[in-house]
């Protein structure tokens, strides 16, 4: 398998690349700048030359004579001839020197920038038109090729050196949370081993943390369900094969404690498989909440001992089997490990509905309330025994929260308890009465 580029070579690329762009335009821009200026000032001696030149031209005296054998030693001559035709375009900043001198003596005809083996600038006279004033111009293309390269070289290896440096600064956190990757799925804290790093890299090493943790506690969870499921059978099929071995089977009563045993085996299968499947991938749809409320009412063994307290319209956006489940599990509850009367209220609570499932037992000791809703946690021997499989409040928890609610467990104020479930209202729908 072909193994792509790291993350380290791409930082690295991404960086030179980006600072050999900046420096480029950069240097295009300030080069430019400086060949303008340099022009410009080139101009002016060229115009101070040919105006000394031209005066000294027009004297005839020793120290005049001189003056331009002097001149003519550096370069500077008077011709009659006409300017000679370039061979080739001028270099850009003798351009510049001929434009700048031609603005300067008023008359840019005046000045001939003339490209051979050697650049020339011709400056007619103002006094005599018939005589140019030739100055040699100074070789710079190789000189600026040379300095543009040495330049070029050495701000490569600045650049290189520079995102070297920096590529190492952006990938060596995640090299550091690679290396740890499996103790902070293990649950260990990288806290110190991060210190420093990039906010990035620290919410990702806390998303992963996260993300092993769910791991865990989804495999607790599947190991405590098996352990729950091999303990709650155990008792219900012993006594069938019992019963089975004494020939109970053509006594009536026995008959129907064998069945008793049998639905309590598919409740406990039903719950442990609706524990697992958690419901996510339920359509959610609109829901009239007190529609599902009264069918729940309608199945209980004895009706008469519930209450409805509430609107006779409250949609809700869930999904009707999870809230369906849910609901049913508290009412169980209440009826497992509480007495009557029982009653479901129903009311808003800003934008989202407040549904309260309360009985008057017993209600449960204070240090068992925060570890309600635990798999497989039943109820206190003094509400009821240990009735139940111990998913339904977990089911109901895991249900409230895929709706964007949640549960909460008191014990009523003069006795008993109530499972309250928040779950928001669809928008622009309130509950009703």
């Amino acid at each position: 398998m072909r193994r792509g580029p790291t993350t380290f070579s791409l930082v690295l690329a991404l960086l030179v690349a980006s600072l050999v762009l900046a420096l480029t335009l950069g240097g295009a821009l300030s080069t430019r700048a400086g060949l303008h200026a340099l022009g410009d000032s080139f101009g002016r001696l060229v115009v101070a030359t040919a105006s000394s030149t031209e005066a000294l031209a027009g004297r005839d005296d020793a120290d005049a004579r001189a003056a331009l054998q002097e001149l003519r030693r550096t370069g500077v001559r008077l011709s009659t001839e006409a300017p000679p035709a370039t061979r080739r375009a001028p270099v850009p900043v003798l351009q510049d020197v001929g434009r700048a001198a031609g603005e300067l003596l008023g008359d840019p005809t005046r000045v001939v920038v003339v490209q051979q083996a050697q650049a020339q600038i011709w400056v007619r006279s103002s006094r005599r038109p018939d005589q140019w004033i030739v100055m040699q111009g100074v070789g710079l293309r190789r000189q600026l090729i040379r300095s543009t390269l040495a330049l070029m070289l050495f701000a490569g290896l600045v650049v290189l050196a520079v995102a070297a440096i920096a590529a190492h600064m952006l990938t060596r956190p995640l090299e550091r949370l690679a290396a740890h990757a499996p103790a902070l799925l293990g649950g260990q804290s990288l806290r110190e081993q991060l210190r420093g790093s990039p906010r990035e890299v620290r919410d990702l090493a806390k998303a992963l943390g996260d993300a092993g943790e769910e791991l865990r506690q989804s495999a607790r969870e599947r190991e405590l369900m098996l352990a729950g499921i091999s303990h709650d059978l155990r008792t219900p099929l012993a006594r069938l094969r019992l019963a089975l071995e004494l020939g109970d089977a053509g006594d009536a009563s026995r008959r129907d404690a064998m069945v008793t045993d049998l639905d309590e085996l598919d409740q406990a299968l039903a719950q442990c498989l609706a524990f697992v499947r958690d419901g996510s991938d339920e359509a959610v749809l609109d829901v009239n909440l007190p529609t599902v409320i009264g069918q729940l009412l309608a199945l209980r063994s004895v009706p008469e001992t519930w209450r409805y307290d509430g609107p006779g319209h409250a949609v809700l956006r869930g999904r009707p089997t999870q809230l369906r489940r849910a609901l049913g599990n508290l009412m169980d509850n209440a009826e497992r490990y509480g007495s009557a009367p029982f009653a479901v209220r129903v009311h808003a609570q800003g934008h989202a509905v407040r549904i309260e499932i309360e009985d008057h037992g017993p209600g449960v000791p204070e240090a068992l309330l925060a570890r309600l809703g635990q798999p497989f946690l039943r109820g206190h021997p003094s509400r009821g025994g240990a009735a139940g499989t111990g998913l339904g409040l977990g089911i109901a928890r895991r249900a409230a929260e895929l709706s964007g609610g949640r549960l909460q467990l008191a014990n009523r104020q003069g006795g008993g308890f109530v499972a309250t479930l928040l779950l928001p209202v669809a928008d622009g729908e309130v509950p009703r009465a």
